[in-house]
């Protein structure tokens, strides 16, 4: 959230009753958890095997200090 963004909305909750802003700060924090787990795909476990594999299949799969493919030669 940009820093601007959270000026209004500071401003915009100060216009609320005190228990309105509290429900409105543990409202954002709730969105933004889901928004946090939603957006978590990207470092699952499985999503990480699969982009693992996808590199290995575009580079050949051999070669490199990650990979474990033995050459002939060396």
């Amino acid at each position: 959230m940009k820093a601007n963004s959270r000026t209004q909305i500071f401003l915009r909750d100060l216009r609320l009753p005190r228990e309105e802003r509290r429900a409105a700060r543990e409202e954002r924090r709730a969105e933004d958890a889901m928004r946090s787990q939603r957006d978590n795909v990207a470092h699952t476990e499985t999503a990480r095997k699969a982009a693992i594999e996808a590199e290995r299949k575009r580079v050949g799969g051999g070669g490199g200090a990650f990979h474990t493919h033995s050459s002939g030669g060396g």
